[in-house]
């Protein structure tokens, strides 16, 4: 196999997460993962010490990408509050760059099942990402009590639509978003 000059440590972190996504964590291995990049082991060795260090690569990519980044897209587009929660129930309708990101996390998420290390980067985003929705909806004036459950809603509302397929038209899948919206900010 000839060498890809180009091929960064990221490169192989994104490769592990499409194999990841399709076949599941035992997939990820580096002699699948050289072949499918058509380079050389070497590549990998020279980014990444071994197996471990590249899934934990792939969990904190992951988590930068699918909520620190997210949440600070939101933040610094000037908006309401209201506004952002609403852009984030539209999400998981943004394409095929939604779809993936949904099935990089459930891979991740049935990864965590068996694996602490996984459970505990779950465990760690869906505080963040909850808190996050809570702080906007105390900013909207919703009582504690009231924003920690409308937070959950709302976060499993999200979650829930990366598990079900939908083949509605982008026009009727935007009326629910905006129904739902209706139901769940205040």
């Amino acid at each position: 196999m000839a060498s890809r000059p180009n091929l960064n440590r990221e490169d192989w972190i994104h490769a592990a997460q499409q194999v990841l996504s399709k076949s599941g964590v035992d997939a990820v291995r580096v002699d699948t993962l050289a072949k499918e990049l058509q380079i050389t082991r070497g590549s990998f060795y020279h980014h990444f010490s071994n197996r471990e260090e590249l899934l934990q690569g792939i969990l904190s990519s992951w988590r930068a990408r699918a909520t620190e980044d997210v949440i600070m897209h939101l933040r610094t587009a000037q908006t309401s509050a209201e506004q952002q929660i609403r852009r984030l129930l539209e999400l998981p309708y943004h394409g095929h760059a939604a779809q993936e990101a949904a099935a990089i996390e459930l891979g991740i998420r049935a990864w965590a099942r068996a694996d602490r290390h996984a459970r505990q980067a779950i465990d760690e985003v869906d505080k963040h990402r909850l808190s996050y929705i809570e702080g906007l909806l105390i900013l909207l004036e919703v009582d504690e009590t009231q924003a920690r459950d409308r937070a959950f809603l709302i976060y499993s509302y999200q979650l829930g639509l990366s598990l079900l397929s939908d083949d509605s038209s982008p026009a009727n899948r935007l009326e629910r978003t905006t129904r739902m919206a209706g139901m769940l900010i205040p």
